[in-house]
């Protein structure tokens, strides 16, 4: 279950659940789209992801397309492992402006 707090005024925070696969990728996009009204940024905390499937992948490419058209900046404070890799694989890092790993 993803849940929102405010980080600053402007600026508010979405952690996202351990389980981003199919049977919760409408409540994710719902908390990462809702994030962003009346805020100019939305920081996602994805430490917790373990487990991700492409419906969970989609969920978050919209809610950042829907924020990015309302002129919200959407950012990432932490990204799992399970989650960089399963957007690796799909060939959707860029798309979700997801942080390139350390070499």
């Amino acid at each position: 279950m993803a849940r929102i707090s405010r980080s600053r005024p402007e600026t508010r925070r979405v952690a996202l659940g351990e389980d981003l696969r199919i049977a919760h990728a409408r409540e994710t996009f719902e908390a990462v789209a809702t994030a962003g009204e009346g805020a100019t940024a939305v920081e996602i905390d994805a430490a917790g992801v373990a487990r991700v499937d492409a419906a969970g992948l989609q969920a978050l490419a919209a809610a950042m397309l829907r924020l990015d058209a309302a002129g919200v900046d959407c950012r990432w404070s932490t990204v799992s492992p399970a989650l960089a890799g399963a957007a690796a694989l799909c060939g959707l890092s860029k798309a979700l402006a997801l942080p390139e790993a350390p070499q």
